[in-house]
């Protein structure tokens, strides 16, 4: 059998029951035909809610392990374990792989077509100049983003990097998208970098020829987040505040209208490619969140706790209002965590929780909450916590003596939270009609399905869901009959 040429789209957490509405509302006519020929399918994950999160369950894709095998549990965690990568295993059985974004993914590869991590991922980068000066860009803005910020270094190399990688079919989209994002429909930067991002993985793609090559995007998880309910398709009856969105504004309409285009793009060059094959997964979904809830991120947050005394050994920025600091040993840890635990507003001492965030809003007082800490060994995970309302910007807080005035001028907004995460996620696969697959597997097997692609052997066939197996070998049968 002629081994395939994946292109595997990770559409982080999109929700194709949201495409199918907008698809009977008369958009997204690329994913209708997909979803008409191919149909899609559930992927099953843990059913815990701290555990449904994207660094768990991508990591789960890379290495064919739940969550209780690979104990991947923060944002950037997978460089300190030694699991295999299925780029390595491809790779290693003589298979070209690329990755571009590759969410909480270990690059071990030894050739690799192209490799760039995600920006938060401490791991090394394969590729060019160009592409690095686009990786470099994208790490500020990304972390940078709650603040609102793009340098003028980063415009230059996202420039740079673009003349080398972005269609020049696409300059007026380029144009367009940049005016509304200097117009406040902020959003649009999200829209910006994933197109840049689908652009550069065709050009890379194309140059280098990969036979098993994955892209991750999640402008459309984010915009999920921040924005579902102004769309058209939100099925609840909350709104987001005129200040945060307009009411004629749907910016998940944006950015599912940039993936349709980019199908449509992807799926014309896929047509020149022998055996070529389009996979899209999510590995989650987005459920709507019915409360109000809003959070923040720290500016500095290095200045912040210098101002109240705590030192650790180095600090790292994870997703959006989270970070971590490290300690040179338990100890330490355990001594700065109290000490952060001390923290409080003027009129409450009970402003930090260890429960989870969702509980914490339910359970909220009337006093701005600040922090989220979680004891890991000599790491101490830090989050500003969830509030019910915004924070005024001349809140106070007190650590011992200090007080400290105007705290709201030390935050940023990071999100107004319209959903949050469910294990269940979705699939679907061009080397399949719509109904050959199972109505749901274990998100893990989607290892095994690759390796099993491209013939290769592997002790996790054997642990593979018997109906996906099943589907699997009807459909290898098939192939060789006709």
């Amino acid at each position: 059998m002629t081994k395939p040429n994946i292109f595997f789209l990770q559409l982080n957490e999109l929700n194709f029951d949201y495409i199918d509405r907008y698809v009977e509302l008369g958009y997204l006519p690329n994913f209708k035909a997909l979803f008409d020929k191919h149909g899609y399918v559930e992927t099953t994950s843990e059913t815990e809610h701290h555990l449904a999160n994207p660094w768990i369950q991508w990591p789960t894709v890379h290495t064919g392990l739940s969550y209780a095998e690979h104990k991947v549990f923060r944002l950037g965690d997978i460089v300190k374990l030694d699991h295999p990568m299925i780029y390595e295993v491809l790779e290693s059985s003589g298979i070209s792989v690329a990755a571009l974004a590759a969410f909480n993914a270990n690059n071990n590869t030894q050739n690799a077509k192209f490799f760039v991590p995600d920006p938060w991922t401490l791991t090394k980068f394969t590729g060019n100049k160009n592409l690095h000066k686009i990786y470099d860009a994208l790490c500020q803005v990304t972390n940078d983003y709650a603040k609102k910020k793009i340098s003028l270094e980063s415009y230059y190399k996202l420039a740079a990097g673009a003349l080398k990688n972005a269609q020049t079919k696409h300059l007026n989209n380029y144009i367009s998208e940049t005016l509304s994002y200097l117009r406040n429909k902020t959003w649009f930067r999200a829209v910006i970098c994933d197109r840049l991002l689908i652009d550069t993985y065709l050009t890379q793609c194309k140059k280098y020829k990969p036979q098993f090559s994955t892209a991750f995007l999640n402008g459309g998880a984010h915009l999920q987040h921040h924005y579902l309910f102004s769309s058209e398709v939100y099925p609840g009856e909350r709104k987001n505040p005129e200040w945060h969105v307009s009411k004629d504004d749907d910016p998940l309409l944006d950015i599912l209208s940039l993936y349709d285009s980019a199908l449509a793009d992807i799926q014309a060059y896929v047509n020149t490619v022998e055996n070529g094959r389009i996979i899209i997964a999510t590995a989650l979904h987005q459920d709507p969140h019915e409360r109000e809830t809003y959070y923040y991120r720290l500016d500095d947050h290095v200045s912040f706790l210098k101002r109240i005394g705590i030192e650790y050994s180095s600090t790292y920025n994870l997703m959006t209002e989270d970070f971590v600091l490290c300690f040179e040993n338990e100890q330490l840890a355990r001594e700065a965590e109290q000490k952060i635990l001390k923290v409080g507003t003027i009129d409450t001492q009970e402003i930090f929780y260890v429960e989870t965030a969702d509980k914490a809003v339910r359970t909220l007082n009337k006093s701005p909450q600040i922090f989220h800490t979680e004891n890991r060994g000599k790491d101490i995970y830090i989050q500003l916590k969830p509030v019910s309302a915004l924070i005024p910007q001349d809140a106070k807080i007190k650590s011992g003596s200090t007080i400290i005035e105007n705290f709201g001028e030390l935050v940023s907004l990071a999100q107004v939270k319209n959903t949050h995460h469910h294990g269940i996620g979705y699939y679907t696969d061009t080397g399949f009609m719509k109904g050959e697959l199972p109505a749901s597997f274990p998100l893990k097997d989607l290892f095994a399905m690759f390796l099993d692609a491209y013939d290769i052997e592997s002790p996790k066939l054997a642990t593979m869901d018997p109906d996906l197996l099943s589907a699997i070998r009807g459909h290898e049968k098939l192939a060789l009959a006709s």
